[in-house]
């Protein structure tokens, strides 16, 4: 009987310990600029050891539930990681939330490439030449930059470099078809309105022409289609009757 107890006893405070170590909070904050205090958003709060996280808002705040013993990991291009674990000390000392001042990250690049453009570069680029400034490891991998590029983040997904050149090239092709596209359409449309006022029916009218050189007396006519389109009926008719009369006495 006394052995029983005994476990049970120490079954129970095992339970306890346990239940104290998961005990859940909420851990909530802001994230400002160090220098200039002011909020930094969309910044990417981690919890490591779950693989899951949170965005800040547009005013730096977050919120969301862990556990102690959790690690946290804080980003944000352009300013230096913060990490660090929950504890019950930091929990209890900051009831009303964390207040992280973020410091300004320095990288460094391995290469950087100066292109200059066109004065028309969207309609009709042409072939860039780079310029090297010199500073580039020998000993690095040759990259195409003008390929997106994937890679794995630390925080899980796949990120693409150079994507917007991809697409830019993309829709200004898309755009270019579109002005093409239109300039036909438009091109068709005043044809037909050409057409529409300057015909064989028209010309026969107006001239009583036969039938076996109308053909050849429009091309002599060679009016312009804004000619054509500008003129009243009765204005076109003199124009392919003074036409008519020059082509009789050629």
């Amino acid at each position: 009987m006394f052995k029983t107890v005994t476990i049970v006893c120490m079954l129970f405070f095992c339970f306890c310990l346990s239940a104290q170590q998961q005990e859940n909070y909420v851990l909530k904050g802001q994230l400002v600029e160090k220098n200039t205090l002011r909020p930094v958003p969309f910044a990417t709060v981690l919890v490591v050891n779950k693989k899951q996280g949170v965005a800040t808002d547009n005013e730096g705040k977050f919120e969301f539930p862990v556990q102690l013993n959790d690690s946290i990991k804080i980003t944000s291009i352009g300013y230096e990681p913060v990490t660090f674990s929950i504890t019950a000390s930091l929990m209890d000392t900051h009831p009303d939330g964390l207040f992280i001042q973020l410091e300004e990250g320095t990288y460094l690049l391995d290469s950087v490439v100066v292109t200059a453009f066109a004065k028309d570069f969207y309609l009709n680029r042409p072939e860039r030449v780079p310029m090297d400034l010199g500073f580039v490891d020998p000993n690095a991998p040759k990259t195409d930059w003008s390929k997106p590029q994937m890679e794995t983040l630390e925080q899980g997904g796949i990120g693409i470099s150079g994507l917007l050149n991809f697409l830019d090239k993309k829709f200004m092709e898309k755009r270019k078809l579109n002005v093409l596209l239109a300039a036909q359409e438009k091109e068709k449309t005043q044809k037909e309105a050409v057409e529409a006022k300057f015909n064989k029916e028209f010309v026969k009218f107006v001239t009583r022409i036969d039938d076996r050189v109308i053909d050849e007396f429009m091309e002599f006519c060679n009016f312009y289609d804004i000619e054509i389109l500008r003129a009243s009926e009765y204005q076109l008719a003199q124009k392919v009757l003074n036409r008519y009369d020059a082509f009789l006495r050629r």
